[in-house]
């Protein structure tokens, strides 16, 4: 439980528990960029007894997406990424924890 926030922009279902479970006690949030057609399901005692917060935004369009790259290059954000096969995605996912 160390992750500080997850931008998640995974266009189709996918089990958000797991990335829920990294995030920090009190101040951790996972935000969702774009939407999927079935509902998400969520660990609600495991989000209310931890205080993690789950938010939502459909796509800002190009001005918000400019001013987001503005910001991050200003503020030196960057992304840590790396990148995987899809066979390597669930170990990655238990790396998290």
């Amino acid at each position: 439980r160390s992750v500080d926030t997850i931008i998640d922009t995974v266009s189709d279902f996918h089990d958000i528990g797991l990335l829920i479970s990294t995030l920090k006690p009190v101040t951790g949030t996972l935000v969702l960029l774009g939407g999927v057609l079935k509902p998400y399901e969520l660990p609600a005692f495991g989000l209310l007894f931890s205080g993690t917060r789950v938010e939502g935004s459909l796509i800002g369009g190009c001005d918000l997406t400019q001013e987001m790259l503005e910001f991050c290059h200003a503020n030196k954000v960057a992304p840590d990424l790396e990148i995987i096969s899809a066979k390597e995605a669930e170990a990655a996912l238990h790396k998290l924890h």
